[in-house]
């Protein structure tokens, strides 16, 4: 058993060293072979943090691309970079939203589905501390996302996730978002194709360091875009 962590980096060298010293502790207590191939964008110290950890553990891959792709082509490109000898495809942020400690308990839901979305919960960590504003644009999207699309995930929009790389493969090419939007891209996808889809419940934290990439704006106009291809 074989697992591939993609992770997305655009400029975050406040963050990657301790994201990527958890997420590494984190992958090495778990009963399966690993490999993170990480996509690197832009031109602060990130690059240079992550060729450093690729010389100490040769299962950790980069591709880097100086001008910014967005997140939807960057997931693209490292979807297309997991080992085909891979068995399940992890996916999370690195910006210590998510808490790699947490990955084990979507390993253990993922017998059971063929992709487990890790769920911010309203009881957990930041989501209950959000400002009024950002959890209602957080929670319309969801609601207009699972009834245009019929879907049973109560977070359409959490990227923190683990995928059979069956799934992976019969949906990766197809993929036409430009940014945020793709992690809701990939679910509608995959359940369009019928894959099966779980939940288990995450702590979402906020980032210790550093400035969200997240644009309302973009996201949005990306969401409607998205409704009109897929959708409507």
């Amino acid at each position: 058993m074989k697992i591939s962590a993609v992770i997305m980096l655009y400029n975050e060298e406040e963050v990657i060293d301790e994201f990527s010293e958890r997420l590494l502790i984190s992958l090495r207590k778990l009963p399966v072979e690993y490999e993170v191939n990480f996509v690197v964008e832009g031109t602060d110290g990130t690059l240079e943090k992550v060729k450093s950890l690729a010389k100490t553990d040769p299962r950790v891959k980069f591709d880097y691309h100086e001008k910014r792709l967005g997140l939807g082509k960057a997931t693209k490109k490292g979807l297309g970079l997991v080992d085909p000898s891979s068995n399940l495809v992890l996916t999370m942020d690195s910006d210590l939203n998510h808490d790699p400690e947490e990955v084990v308990n979507l390993l253990e839901a993922s017998k059971e589905a063929d992709i487990v979305i890790g769920c911010r919960s309203r009881s957990r960590g930041l989501v209950k501390e959000l400002p009024w504003f950002k959890r209602m644009v957080s929670a319309s999207t969801n609601w207009i996302l699972r009834n245009v699309f019929r879907m049973n995930s109560s977070d359409i929009t959490s990227g923190f996730r683990i995928y059979s790389t069956k799934a992976i493969e019969s949906i990766r090419d197809d993929l036409v978002s430009k940014n945020f939007e793709v992690t809701a891209e990939l679910l509608i996808r995959a359940k369009k194709k019928g894959f099966s889809i779980t939940e288990v419940p995450i702590t979402f934290t906020r980032r210790p360091r550093g400035t969200s990439k997240l644009s309302f704006v973009r996201s949005g106009i990306g969401y409607v875009i998205l409704l009109f291809r897929l959708g409507i």
